[in-house]
């Protein structure tokens, strides 16, 4: 038995010392993880393994890669095949998972990490914040979006900033740059590319809209008695001014109203000369002061009577010249004139001569049409981009799109407060001048409103632009065969075809156009390294 465990041990031992030897001297065959540093291994266990080399005379392949701070096992550097075994920290430039110090704090004094000077948090030739590592994974370029919040960097507002740097490493999220086998394939597989232009633009929104007379000047007329048209002063089309006599109605109400009012005045002058007389009687004690009570309650029952009849008259259109006419002349006339309130055309009539007419009846309509209201249905993505006074302009349908196509300009002069729930619109209005009196009444057209002035912008093809992750991506041309993906904040343009660039190029950057989807593949295959097309 005891002879047994002996020999057992003695095989273990060996095999135990065999492994390590071959561990250090590190033949071609042996997986680089598997290798170790002879300087590590105890002098009893260095048999036949060679001396430790020296950092600046040949590679290390053991277990620690002292070059780059790291376990062997996990350097991606010395030993780019690893980067397809190895989980990546997409957060943080994919670097190899279990060496991401910001994500696993512990792995520093777990693996003896050597750490970026700089303080960024993270091994010192991994740390993309550095680009210590060029070609690497960890050194994909920065295009400045921070992905958790689909944003600009400078625009994330949720983002707080990272106090060893200017940007938060949660945001960085690099893509790798395409790189072509050869500069010749670009164009063997369609690749083309335009510069980043600028321009000047301004944004409008368009929305569906109608025309209507503008109700400051527009007036529907009708007669303030019930009666007969006796006459009628003007047609359709025909221009008129302030007080112009339209109609004549003849109406026993406004006789009535007329008698009333004379008798009225009669009354009253009575009342007033009985008032006076018993007055001077009362100062000679002449009359008791009943009588002098009864004359004065008379002669305000009268004064009251007055006033109703007058004001009656004035209710049927007549001023204080024509009452004071009436007065004068006795005049019980039951003519009545209809008169135009404001000036401007003619735009409706119905008024036949002879017709009963009661004051619902509306006899003519008149509108000053140099002036028209525009009403504009503004959809909820837009409505907060329109504003008061903003300037629009107006092109009915069916007169084309061209520069020939008439076109009305006005301005914004009141923004709606609801939206409608079926059209999911919301109502603006705007004043439209018309000078030669061609726009018309409920016309259907579009509408285009100014929401920005006009400013200095660069604009791209639209055939550039990719999505990715649910935001714009062109692909811009580095030289060399390479070509680094940009993502970018788009605005509309009125130009067909083209897009504005609110955030992401700078002028004179050369963007894919042509076959843009076919580099857009290759990101997608994942951003461990960079890209290659064959």
């Amino acid at each position: 038995m005891k002879r047994t465990l002996f020999v057992s041990t003695s095989l273990v031992a060996g095999a135990i010392v065999l492994g390590l030897v071959v561990a250090a001297t590190g033949p071609d065959w042996l997986p680089p993880w598997a290798r170790i540093d002879p300087g590590r291994l105890p002098p009893w266990a260095r048999l036949g393994a060679s001396a430790p080399a020296e950092p600046d005379d040949s590679e290390d392949y053991g277990l620690y890669c002292r070059e780059h701070g790291v376990p062997e096992m996990f350097c991606t550097l010395c030993h780019p095949e690893l980067a397809e075994q190895l989980l990546p920290c997409a957060e943080h430039g994919n670097i190899p998972e279990e060496i991401c110090t910001r994500c696993h704090p512990d792995a520093q004094e777990r693996y003896d990490l050597v750490l970026c000077p700089e303080g960024h948090g993270l091994p010192e030739h991994f740390c993309f914040r550095c680009g210590n590592a060029p070609g690497s994974s960890a050194a994909l370029p920065d295009d400045g979006w921070c992905a958790p919040h689909n944003a600009p960097e400078p625009l994330c507002p949720e983002c707080p900033p990272d106090p060893n740097g200017t940007r938060p490493l949660a945001c960085l999220q690099p893509l790798p740059d395409v790189r072509l086998a050869s500069e010749d394939l670009a164009g063997k597989i369609g690749l083309r590319t335009a510069p980043v232009a600028e321009e000047r633009h301004a944004h409008h929104v368009e929305a569906n809209a109608e025309t209507a007379y503008d109700g400051n000047r527009h007036a529907e007329i009708s007669p303030r008695v019930a009666g007969f048209l006796r006459s009628i002063r003007v047609d359709l089309g025909a221009e008129v001014r302030p007080g112009d006599v339209l109609a004549v109605v003849d109406s026993a109400e406004v006789s009535g109203a007329k008698s009333r009012f004379l008798a009225s005045r009669a009354a009253l002058e009575l009342a007033r000369t009985e008032h006076e007389r018993t007055q001077m009687l009362v100062s000679r004690n002449a009359v008791a002061s009943k009588q002098a009570l009864e004359a004065m309650t008379a002669l305000n029952q009268a004064e009251a009577a007055a006033l109703d009849a007058s004001q009656t008259l004035r209710n049927l259109g007549f001023d204080d010249e024509d009452l004071a006419r009436i007065e004068e002349e006795k005049n019980t006339s039951s003519l009545l004139e209809v008169v135009s309130p404001i000036a401007g055309a003619v735009i409706f009539r119905h008024a036949v001569l002879g017709e009963a007419v009661q004051p619902t009846t509306k006899l003519f309509g008149v509108a000053d049409t140099r002036s028209m209201w525009l009403w504009i249905d503004v959809y909820e993505r837009d409505i907060d981009r329109v504003r008061v006074g903003q300037e629009v302009s107006f092109q009915p349908a069916g007169t084309g799109r061209g520069a020939d196509a008439p076109s009305f300009e006005g301005t914004i002069t009141w923004v709606g407060s609801e939206v409608d729930e079926t059209t999911r619109t919301t109502k603006v209005r705007a004043e439209l001048e018309s000078a030669t009196g061609r726009l018309r009444a409920n016309l259907f057209g579009r509408a285009r409103i100014r929401v920005e002035p006009e400013h200095d912008a660069l604009v791209i093809p639209r055939d550039a632009l990719q999505r990715h992750e649910g935001t714009d991506l062109v692909f811009r041309s580095i030289g060399a065969g390479r070509f680094r993906p940009q993502r970018v904040v788009i605005r509309p343009t009125d130009r067909p075809g083209m897009a504005e660039v609110a955030w992401g190029l700078e002028p004179g950057q050369e963007v894919v156009t042509d076959a843009a989807f076919l580099l857009k593949t290759e990101i997608m295959r994942g951003a461990i390294g960079a890209g290659c097309c064959e």
